[in-house]
């Protein structure tokens, strides 16, 4: 997928912090320095989603037999074979292959287009195999295709009380549309909370390349099942099914979580449609919701 210009990124009402503002040489094409706190930008994600463990383990396989929420490394193939470690501008990574040189020309292009958010960059890492904090689901990182980035030294999303807060760094969403350009899903997205520092690898990308051989023979033989809604799925795209279910006269909240009355009411308009009542959104179901 190759990078595209960024297009013209809205000019938020921003809350400058004095002692970061004089820290940070330049502004963004936002029009303030890359640390400055903005509202979240609209219109992010477009046409992505945050890539599923499901889809993840079918082109990738786990990355490792043990796993808990230590960062650990990868053991075992096909990922095994396809980890590099290299400089990517700003910082050097540790990831996929592919992944990495995706990254790179991300950062190619935020150089050229926003040289002094590249001057505040830095980065906690790529590759990271662990569950998510909390949870039995694991991170993206775990195949080394996501990357958490700081601006001046600050992560967006830390400390939590920043996580809902509908607010992120100025050089954040000044990069946005080059990882969008090359398929990347922010997390400021996320539906549980608003992780900022973060840019993973979307589904619809990984599903391409596993589509076009560029992860590799032996990944391009492994099956790859249709992109499906289930429980424990949550985002974008679990909220739009929600407000579809919501339309047809059921009692939900669209939350973005895809728990067990979200399950439980899915079963129920299958059955109602007469589709079979598994609790898995696939291509009829949406269809028939108008998905």
């Amino acid at each position: 997928m190759a990078a595209a210009a960024a297009p013209p990124m809205p000019t938020p009402e921003a809350t400058i912090d004095p002692a970061v503002a004089a820290a940070t040489v330049g502004t963004t094409s936002i029009g303030v320095p890359p640390g400055t706190i903005i509202p979240i930008p609209e219109g992010i994600n477009k046409g992505l989603s945050s890539a599923k463990n499901a889809t993840m383990i079918q082109t990738l396989g786990m990355p490792r037999d043990s796993i808990d929420s230590k960062c650990r490394g990868v053991t075992n193939s096909p990922l095994k074979q396809l980890i590099v470690t290299r400089d990517v501008g700003p910082f050097r990574v540790t990831g996929v292959r592919v992944a990495v040189e995706s990254l790179a020309r991300v950062m190619v292009e935020v150089k050229k287009h926003e040289p002094s958010t590249v001057a505040s960059l830095g980065s906690v890492g790529m590759l990271c195999v662990r569950f998510i904090k909390g949870t039995k689901k694991l991170s993206n990182h775990s195949w080394g295709c996501a990357i958490d980035i700081s601006i001046d030294g600050r992560l967006d999303g830390l400390p939590k009380s920043e996580r809902r807060d509908g607010k992120t760094l100025a050089g954040l969403a000044a990069m946005a549309p080059f990882f969008h350009a090359e398929g990347w899903y922010w997390g400021v997205g996320f539906s549980k909370f608003e992780d900022g520092m973060h840019f993973e690898v979307a589904d619809e990308t990984i599903r391409k390349w596993h589509a076009d051989g560029t992860l590799g023979k032996r990944a391009g033989k492994r099956k790859l099942m249709p992109s499906n809604l289930s429980i424990g799925d949550n985002g974008a795209e679990v909220a739009a099914l929600q407000r579809a279910l919501a339309e047809q006269g059921f009692d939900i909240i669209p939350d973005g979580d895809f728990g067990p009355i979200t399950h439980g009411i899915v079963m129920d308009f299958q059955a109602e449609e007469g589709l079979v009542p598994d609790g898995i959104v696939g291509a009829t179901t949406k269809k028939a919701l108008g998905l």
